[in-house]
């Protein structure tokens, strides 16, 4: 049985009668484990197309500047970080929700027949931008009790949510990304909460590159999807392919995309461990605004792919740990994935000609596979990398494939897609791809492995939280392990690194987080007095 948490002000845990973590350094021997299947659920839940709730009301509809395409980043002389800019972002005209046209509404609680009717006022705040692909709404302040939120396409095509807001310690959070030149927003709210309350609308993504396709296939440009061989025409990589997700998240004021995976880990419990480029995503700031596309690939060899607008996705993440050295980063996804294959990894020296395969979202676009030849060491792009041999005819590395796990002939990581090569720029500053580059570097698991092991290795258990502890600055480095020598400083993290069905013990004070705990787990405060309060300053 799996318990939901939800954690909320001025939680009070009691005492525990477990003994503390053994203390223990070890010496970083090579370790690895294998991938594996999480098992399907044993229920059977049924899938139902969410629906607005008044599909037929007039909507204020908002014209927005025009999305552009922004030049490209000069990287070095004949190889670049293969991360692709597809957006920006820009301030929202002041209070579009306040400002929009609001409806009465008489409604009944979750569609219940037999609930109480009751009376709200709902809004549909449209807003478009020519020459854009994409745009999101970010968001400030939470949504009222009772209130619901729908994201939709203006032409009704698509209805995304309910939506769940997820502040982050601003109480700013991103609504999901609708895929198109235009947004929609239905905000329903109850009568007895002002309009005052809502959340506001603060800025907006504006997406103008990251879907099908960017360049002619066979063209050689910004990018070479004419050399990518499609995964779904290798059913041997089925299960693997199954772990890989397309990544959007912001950095600054630009909208990247990115490719990660699930992390599989000893004991095989199946937490949420997410791995990709440290380029990719560095600060929990790109990291909460996450979006992670599930099974953005054809059905058939060469086939179709969905619409984006339609696959899968998992809003936000906590980062964990980062190396910068080794181009690695470890991420805890708020939701559990849709994604259901954790990768297995190995730890250990890697040599050459031995074979190489990755699996990728290249341009954003949908899901790739491309063979190469280990090859040993390599220092690129100022990072510890492990270098691969990509010949003719075995596909290709670009933007958008930053992140993207190559695994070894036992069908582990060896780490992440950190840079290859290219061929100069475009006329807009973007880099041209070697079709094929013939090398392509991948951050090295066995330097990153110091930093990252305590949340895929060797997890305490119980595992420890400690307020007052420094912990580690920007999440890079080792003193944090969950151990009561080396605790850390934030539930939220332990929640991560210990195994299901283990338990958290948290020294007492108060732990200013909110979050959702979905795995099975005891909270426990640590030692027979004092108070932990959770959700409160």
């Amino acid at each position: 049985m799996r318990l939901h948490w939800l954690i909320v002000p001025a939680i009070v845990l009691s005492s525990g009668a477990f003994a503390r973590a053994q203390v223990n350094d070890p010496y970083y021997e090579p370790a690895f484990v294998d991938g594996a299947q999480r098992p399907a659920d044993s229920r059977v839940r049924e899938q139902v197309a969410p629906r607005l709730i008044a599909p037929k009301l007039e909507a204020t509809r908002i014209p927005l500047p025009a999305t552009v395409v922004l030049p490209g980043e000069p990287d070095e002389e004949d190889h670049a970080k293969p991360k692709m800019r597809i957006g920006y972002t820009i301030d929202a005209p002041p209070d579009l929700l306040s400002n929009a046209r609001w409806h009465r509404l008489s409604f009944s609680t979750a569609g219940d027949t037999e609930a109480p009717v009751s009376e709200g006022r709902i809004c549909h705040l449209e807003l478009y931008s020519p020459g854009a692909v994409g745009l999101r709404l970010q968001m400030q302040g939470k949504l009222p009790d009772g209130a619901v939120m729908y994201i939709y396409e203006p032409n009704g095509s698509v209805v995304l949510g309910p939506v769940k807001a997820k502040p982050d310690e601003y109480g700013r959070w991103w609504a999901p990304t609708l895929w198109g030149r235009g947004i929609g927003i239905e905000l329903l709210v109850p009568s007895k909460r002002a309009l005052r309350e809502i959340p506001q609308i603060v800025a907006i993504a504006c997406l103008y590159a990251g879907v099908e396709p960017a360049t002619p296939p066979g063209a050689l440009g910004p990018t070479v999807l004419g050399c990518h061989l499609d995964v779904t025409c290798y059913s041997s990589w089925a299960s693997e392919a199954r772990s890989v997700a397309r990544m959007l998240f912001p950095e600054g004021g630009g909208w990247f995309v990115c490719t990660g995976e699930l992390l599989n880990r000893t004991g095989t419990d199946f937490a949420p461990i997410f791995m990709s480029a440290n380029h990719c995503i560095s600060t929990q700031a790109s990291a909460h605004g996450l979006e992670a596309y599930w099974f953005y690939q054809t059905d058939t060899c060469n086939g179709t792919p969905p619409s984006l607008n339609t696959v899968p996705r998992t809003d936000g993440a906590l980062l964990l740990k980062h190396h910068t050295g080794a181009d690695w980063v470890i991420l805890g996804l708020y939701e559990r994935p849709a994604g259901d294959y954790y990768l297995g990894w190995n730890s250990g020296s890697w040599g050459s000609g031995d074979s190489a395969t990755t699996i990728h979202h290249p341009g954003g676009s949908y899901k790739r596979i491309t063979f190469s030849t280990s090859n040993g060491t390599l220092t690129g792009c100022g990072f510890d990398l492990w270098d691969t041999d990509i010949s003719v005819g075995n596909g290709t590395i670009e933007g958008g494939s930053s992140g993207s796990a190559v695994m070894d002939s036992a069908r582990r990581v060896r780490g992440p897609a950190s840079c290859a090569q290219f061929d100069g720029y475009d006329s807009n500053g973007n880099p041209i791809w070697r079709c094929p580059p013939l090398w392509a570097g991948y951050g090295r698991m066995d330097v990153a492995f110091g930093t990252i092991r305590w949340y895929i290795w060797e997890m305490a258990n119980p595992t420890y939280a400690d307020r007052s502890v420094g912990g580690d600055p920007g999440n890079e480095g080792s003193s944090e392990r969950g151990t009561s020598a080396n605790p850390f400083n934030t539930v939220y993290e332990a929640t991560f690194c210990v195994p299901t069905n283990g338990t958290v013990r948290i020294r007492p004070g108060s732990y200013n987080e909110r979050f959702v705990v979905w795995r099975a787990m005891r909270l426990e405060r640590d030692g027979t007095s004092g108070i932990v309060r959770i959700g409160a300053p």
